[in-house]
């Protein structure tokens, strides 16, 4: 790379620190920018080729680790290397092992694995390309998510699997930050295979779930709840179509768990008003999902805007702020923010 240091003076505009040659904190940050799309792919194959769980069983030798992959001498270094160097990988002698890191996040069967969110962020590195053209053209350049479209055969199970594979840690941290005690029946809106429905049973053993989604996802939510069947007998399948129909009744809690910031303000609030209508008074909506914060830096959340930019035609995570007046809008007048975890928060909407 044909790289120019800038000058002393240059430097200090700049706020950075002259140090010889040495990269400083703002020139590192560059270039991690510039390389993301390296480190994201590097990230996506090693997972793929579960390296990190095999390590995780025993350190391993260079001709091991190269003999297991089945790569040559040049591509296996250069890989363990570049792993080395993004602190996933460490080295004691002639032997590599897992870091803390990738033992925590990258390894199968723990409890914090990041697996499926890698393979989901994978799956657009390629429409990433494009994004010139989403920006410029305000439309999504990925397609490959029917459920955001009116395809003709309603094929939604690639985009509802992914969404199914990294519901765990949502689905596991929302009944920490939100007691259901009181719930006698939840309406899982776009509930998926099943995820949040089945934690939520497993915690609670008077309550009641209802699951609606669309009639191909449901589908697949009895395959997957049926390896459940003593919880399962209290969770009732709805197929149906959220924005084509109403909600189904007698729930005194409604659910919608990383739905609204797939779809366009006016569609919030047209479920929004369903949700209103089928709830009793007293009853509540419960949102959970990404939110932007509110002030100059919106945080991370904005990345996932990002994501919703390529794949969806209004997708958009939201403020509290922004929420908050598409909830009054559809009637609700008590609202709350309950921060949870990273960038997730819990919006919780009383009809009174």
């Amino acid at each position: 790379m044909n790289y120019r240091r800038p000058g002393a003076q240059g430097a200090e505009r700049l706020g950075m620190e002259v140090r010889g040659e040495a990269f400083s904190p703002c020139e590192k940050n560059i270039f991690q920018m510039m390389t993301g799309f390296f480190t994201a792919k590097l990230l996506a194959v090693a997972v793929e080729l579960d390296l990190f769980t095999w390590l995780s069983e025993k350190p391993g030798s260079f001709a091991e680790i190269k003999a297991h992959l089945g790569l040559a001498e040049r591509p296996c270094s250069t890989f363990l290397d570049a792993l080395l160097s993004l602190t996933l990988l460490e080295k004691k002698g002639n032997l590599y092992r897992n870091s803390q890191l990738a033992e925590t996040f990258l390894v199968q069967g723990r409890l914090d694995f990041q697996g499926p969110h890698i393979r989901f962020f994978d799956t657009l590195y390629l429409a990433c390309s494009n994004l010139k053209a989403a920006l410029f053209e305000n439309r999504p350049v990925n397609q490959d998510y029917t459920y955001f479209f009116e395809a003709a055969d309603r094929e939604v199970t690639c985009y509802s699997t992914l969404m199914h594979d990294t519901s765990i840690f949502p689905a596991m941290v929302l009944p920490q930050y939100w007691d259901f005690a009181e719930s006698r029946r939840v309406l899982d809106v776009g509930g998926g295979y099943g995820r949040l429905c089945l934690t939520l049973v497993s915690q609670y053993p008077e309550l009641e779930a209802i699951l609606f989604d669309l009639p191909e996802v449901c589908k697949k939510a009895q395959e997957f709840l049926c390896n459940y069947p003593s919880l399962a007998e209290r969770i009732d399948i709805h197929p149906g179509d959220f924005f084509g129909e109403g909600f189904p009744e007698g729930a005194d809690t409604i659910v919608m768990m990383r739905v609204t910031h797939d779809w366009p303000p006016e569609r919030v609030v047209a479920l929004f008003h369903k949700a209103f209508a089928a709830l009793p008074r007293g009853g509540r909506l419960l949102i959970h999902e990404a939110f932007k914060d509110q002030g100059p830096h919106p945080g991370d959340a904005a990345l996932i805007s990002l994501l919703l930019l390529l794949i969806s035609p209004g997708g958009e995570c939201r403020t509290f702020v922004e929420i908050r007046a598409l909830l009054k809008e559809a009637g609700f007048s008590r609202v709350e923010l309950i921060p949870t975890i990273y960038f997730y928060s819990l919006v919780v909407a009383e009809k009174c």
